[in-house]
């Protein structure tokens, strides 16, 4: 099924006392191309994490985004080092005892001494723990991502499949007016090239003109386009329901598909014929606009 290339997803979670926020930002492009952002001390897990959402993107651009913040007032709690402590004030008794001083510690005099106070991690967490929790919650971004390009596909699918019905019955309608296209087209070459005969000076070879009104007539023969542009039809519809990247091979059909509209419209001499050749190719057009967002 067809899935467009723009799409958005976004996941955040809590572990502990850490926080991690997921972001994808799909754009249209040509091929694709994946970007990864991440916090410094975890580019490791980049080339991994775009490997992850390449199996959820199959073309256009994806912009990773991700944070992973540590809340400090969660994950660290004061604690004293009681034998740094005990060490700073055997080492003031010993210098008031040999310069007869009186200056006895006080607890927060001693709270001032490096290495009295420390925090320790309430929550410490192994990283390759983290790297898995990042890798899933991507998945579940990408999940995301992937969800609302399906749903924006199914959009894309059901305008493409509207506009192409409507190409298809016009299709039919030149198909029944093409035989009286070239006739018509015979008659009219037939009955001009008569009346130019009677007042020419000179006489002319009855054959040869009719010859020359074939070949003329078959020239505005229209009906190897009619059968190209139908077959190029069908095979559009059969893309749309292939479950892969068909942006680009539904872009090059709807150029032939174009391709076969213009020469019905410059071949046949037929005011109808030529009309509806002119609203083939403004559907077409229309179409080509839907597909560049198409996967």
């Amino acid at each position: 099924m067809v899935r467009s290339m723009t799409g958005y997803g976004r996941v955040d979670e809590m572990k502990g006392s850490m926080r991690l926020a997921v972001e994808l930002r799909a754009v249209n492009h040509r091929f694709q191309e994946i970007l990864v952002r991440l916090p410094k001390n975890w580019n490791m897990l980049e080339d991994r994490i775009r490997k992850q959402v390449a199996r959820y993107v199959r073309r256009g651009r994806v912009d990773v985004t991700i944070s992973l913040e540590e809340n400090d007032a969660i994950s660290s709690a004061v604690a004293i080092n009681w034998d740094v402590a005990e060490q700073f004030l055997q080492l003031s008794r010993e210098m008031d005892q040999r310069f007869s001083l009186e200056t006895p510690l006080s607890a927060k005099d001693l709270l001032l001494f490096p290495g009295v106070i420390h925090t320790n991690d309430t929550q410490e967490t192994d990283r390759d723990e983290v790297a898995e929790w990042v890798q899933s919650v991507v998945n579940a971004a990408a999940e995301d991502l992937l969800s609302m390009k399906t749903v924006e596909g199914e959009g894309l699918q059901a305008d493409l499949v509207h506009r192409l019905l409507s190409v298809n019955t016009w299709l039919e309608e030149i198909r029944q007016l093409a035989p009286s296209c070239t006739k018509e087209y015979h008659s009219r070459l037939q009955q001009r090239l008569n009346e130019w005969a009677t007042q020419a000076p000179f006489e002319l070879d009855q054959q040869r003109l009719a010859q020359e009104v074939v070949f003329f007539a078959e020239k505005s023969d229209i009906s190897e386009e009619i059968t190209r542009l139908a077959s190029h039809c069908h095979q559009f519809s059969q893309q749309l329901e292939k479950d892969e990247a068909v942006g680009r091979k539904l872009d090059f059909l709807l150029q032939e598909m174009n391709r076969e509209a213009n020469t019905i419209a410059s071949k046949a001499n037929h005011l109808r014929i030529q009309h509806l050749a002119v609203e083939i190719k403004t559907e077409l057009e229309k179409m080509r606009e839907q597909v560049q967002n198409v996967e």
